[in-house]
C-alpha cells in the first residue's frame, strides 16, 4: 500500500536555536518535531539525567503500598508477586523480587500461564496463594481490569497491592466516563484519574521500580543500589512498546549505557546466543533480537525462564539462554505459518476493506495472535483482532494504527465480550464463538474511520540534500537517540534525485544498492526488501510489470525517504543513506 507523504512544519527559530545548541538546522527540525518546548525542556531532553526522575511518592496509593510493605517485611509476612507473561512482566517480576529479598522480604513469585490461566492475576491464583499461605499478593504489570479476582482476594482474607500501567477501566454514566478500579487495597497506576504523578506512559516494570525505590528510601538504602535495576527497567520500556519521551527516555537513555557494562551472566549468554555484541546495545536489539527471545518464553513454555535466566549463573544461563534462543526460532516459523493462513482467511472472505479486521485462526497457536495481528495491521493498514480457538472460547489479540484507540473500540463493543484490557494502540479479549459475527459487526458500526485514516502515513522531518551531509552531522544526529515509539528515528527526503547505477544483494536479490548522482557527486544508498516494493509500486502507479531493476532504474530520477549513517567497511568510512520509501519522480 502506498503512504501518504507528509512534511511537519512546525514554526520556530530554527537559525536561531542552531545558533544556541550548535547542531545543524535539519537536526533542529527533528529536535523541535519531538520535544517542542522551552529552551530548558530541550537542552533536557538532549541531557537525559536520572535526578529529574519523579518522586515515587507523588503515585496515588504509594503511601498505603509502602506501609503494607514495611509491615509485612517487619512481621515476617509471606508476600507473592503476581506478574505477566511478557517482557514488560518478566521484568518487573525480577526488579520487584530481586529488591525485596535485599530489604529482607520473604518473598517468591507466580506468573500465569498463557494457555492455561490466561492474562494477568485470577481467582485460581488467590486461591493457591492463600493455600500456599501468603498474606500478600502484589500484581506487576496486571490488576487494574481484574475486579472478580482482586475481590476474591479481599473476600478470603488476603491483602493485595495493584501495580499496573494498562489503561483504567471505565463506564459511562450519562455521557460522562467514570473509572472501574479493583477493590484492592492499594492501586498503583499513573494513568488513574486522581493521580498527580506528572508522567503517565510508565510501563509496567518502571512502576515496580519506583515501588521499590520508595521503599529503599523508607528503609534508609542507598540510592545506587538501587541502579542496578536501571537496564532491566531500559529493557522493558523498550520491549513494551510504550512512549520514548520524558522519563521512559531518561531510563532508557543510560539503561542502554549500562547494558553495555552488564555483568548478569543470564543476559551475557542469551546476547551470545542470539549472536548480539552487549557493547552495541541498541533500542533495534532490545527490541527485535533480544525482546522477542524473551517473550518467547511467555508464548510457548512459561515465563519463569525469563526470571530463572536473569538469576541464573555459568552453565545453567547457557542452558536457559540457548534454550529461549531456540524458542524464539520456533516461535517464528509457527508466525510465518501463521500470517499464510490468515491471508488466505482475510482473502477468502474478503475482509481487505473491513473497518477493524477480526479474523479467528482455527490452527494457530493462542500466544502467537498478537504478533500476527500486528502483521496483518501493517500489510492492510487497519486496526485488526486475530482470535484462536480455546476450550473455554475465543482468545485473541488485537493491533491497532494511529488513527483508531481499539481499547475504546473495544469498551464501546464490551456487551459481546466475556473480558478485555490494553491500550490504545494494543489489547487483549475473549469472547463466546457464538457472539462473533455480532461483535465483528458492532465493531466496524461503531468504528467510523474515514477513508483518508486508513491510509498509511509518513511523517517528513526535513528536506535534506544528500551531498552536504558529513560524519559529523551523522554523529550529531545521534543525541536524538535512543529511537522507539514517539521519539522515532528522523526520516529525511529528497526529490529528483538522478540514480546512476543499481545493484541487487542478497542471497535472494531482494535487497538494493542504489548510487546517486548529486551534481557530479556521489552518494550510495541501500534499500532493503526494497525490490519488492518497488516491483509493486510498477505494479500500481504505473499499471506494469517492471523489468531488471538494475537497468530499469539506471538513469531515472527518484524521490526518496532515507536515514544517513556511516558505513565503514575495511577501515574506510563513507555516508550511506538507509532509504526507506521510494518514488519514480
Amino acid at each position: 500500500m502506498q503512504s501518504k507523504w507528509l512534511i511537519k512544519n512546525i514554526k520556530y527559530d530554527y537559525k536561531g536555536l542552531s545558533s544556541t545548541i550548535g547542531l545543524p538546522e535539519e537536526i533542529c527540525r527533528c529536535l523541535i518535531n519531538r520535544c517542542p518546548g522551552s529552551l530548558e525542556e530541550i537542552r533536557d531532553y538532549l541531557e537525559p539525567d536520572l535526578k529529574r526522575l519523579h518522586d515515587p511518592a507523588l503515585l496515588k496509593d504509594m503511601d498505603v503500598a509502602i506501609e503494607m510493605l514495611l509491615f509485612a517485611i517487619e512481621e515476617e509476612k509471606q508476600i507473592r508477586l503476581v506478574g505477566d507473561f511478557d517482557i514488560d512482566g518478566s521484568m518487573s517480576i525480577f526488579v520487584a523480587l530481586s529488591a525485596l529479598r535485599k530489604a529482607g522480604a520473604h518473598v517468591d513469585y507466580e506468573i500465569p500461564d498463557r494457555i492455561k490461566d490466561g492474562y494477568g492475576i485470577n481467582k485460581e491464583i488467590v486461591q493457591q496463594a492463600k493455600d500456599d499461605g501468603v498474606d500478600l499478593i502484589i500484581t506487576f504489570d496486571n490488576g487494574i481490569s481484574a475486579m472478580e479476582a482482586v475481590a476474591y482476594a479481599r473476600e478470603i482474607g488476603l491483602q493485595i497491592i495493584v501495580t499496573d500501567h494498562h489503561d483504567v477501566p471505565y463506564i459511562l454514566e450519562e455521557g460522562e466516563r467514570k473509572e472501574v478500579l479493583p477493590p484492592a487495597d492499594a492501586v498503583v497506576n499513573p494513568k488513574r484519574e486522581e493521580c498527580v504523578y506528572p508522567y503517565k506512559m510508565l510501563c509496567g516494570a518502571a512502576v515496580a521500580y519506583k515501588l521499590v525505590s520508595r521503599l529503599y528510601h523508607e528503609l534508609g538504602i542507598p540510592e545506587e543500589e538501587l541502579l542496578e535495576y536501571i537496564p532491566f527497567v531500559a529493557i522493558a520500556t523498550v520491549g513494551d512498546i510504550v512512549d520514548l519521551t520524558g522519563e521512559n527516555r531518561i531510563i532508557v537513555k543510560h539503561g542502554l549505557e549500562m547494558l553495555k557494562d552488564i555483568k548478569n551472566e543470564g543476559l551475557l549468554a542469551l546476547a551470545e546466543a542470539s549472536k548480539v555484541d552487549i557493547r552495541n546495545i541498541s533500542t533495534y536489539i532490545i527490541g527485535f533480537v533480544l525482546g522477542p527471545c524473551f517473550n518467547a518464553a511467555g508464548r510457548l513454555s512459561t515465563a519463569r525462564m525469563t526470571v530463572d535466566l536473569l538469576f541464573a549463573e555459568g552453565e545453567k544461563a547457557k542452558s536457559l539462554a540457548r534454550e529461549l534462543y531456540e524458542l524464539n526460532q520456533t516461535r517464528r516459523a509457527m508466525t510465518d505459518e501463521g500470517m499464510i493462513l490468515a491471508e488466505e482467511e482475510i482473502r477468502t472472505h474478503k475482509r481487505e476493506e473491513d473497518q477493524v479486521i477480526v479474523v479467528k485462526l482455527q490452527d494457530v497457536h493462542e500466544s502467537l495472535a498478537g504478533i500476527i495481528a500486528g502483521r496483518v495491521k501493517e500489510r492492510y493498514y487497519r486496526p485488526t483482532i486475530v482470535l484462536t480457538k480455546t476450550e473455554n472460547g475465543l482468545k485473541g489479540s488485537a493491533r491497532s494504527i494511529e488513527e483508531y484507540n481499539i481499547f475504546e473500540g473495544l469498551n464501546h463493543s464490551r456487551d459481546f465480550l466475556t473480558r478485555f484490557g490494553g491500550h490504545p494502540m494494543a489489547a487483549g479479549l475473549t469472547l463466546d464463538e457464538d457472539k462473533l459475527d455480532s461483535f465483528r459487526e458492532d465493531l466496524k458500526h461503531k468504528a467510523n474511520l474515514r477513508k483518508e485514516d486508513l491510509v498509511p502515513k509518513v511523517t517528513i522531518d526535513a528536506r535534506l540534500n544528500p551531498a552536504v551531509i558529513t560524519e559529523k552531522f551523522v554523529e550529531s544526529l545521534e543525541r536524538l537517540e535512543p529511537f522507539g515509539k514517539a521519539n522515532p528515528k528522523p526520516i529525511f527526503a529528497e526529490k529528483n534525485l538522478l540514480i546512476q547505477q543499481v545493484y541487487l544483494m542478497g542471497k535472494d536479490k531482494d535487497h538494493m544498492k542504489l548510487v546517486f548522482n548529486v551534481d557530479g557527486i556521489y552518494v550510495e544508498g541501500v534499500y532493503f526488501y526494497g525490490v519488492r516494493h518497488i516491483l509493486d509500486y510498477f505494479r500500481e502507479v504505473h499499471h506494469r510489470e517492471a523489468g531488471d531493476l538494475s537497468q530499469e532504474l539506471k538513469n531515472m530520477k527518484c524521490d526518496i525517504l532515507y536515514y544517513p549513517d556511516i558505513n565503514t567497511y575495511n577501515g574506510t568510512s563513507k555516508i550511506q543513506l538507509k532509504i526507506t520509501d521510494f518514488r519514480i519522480a
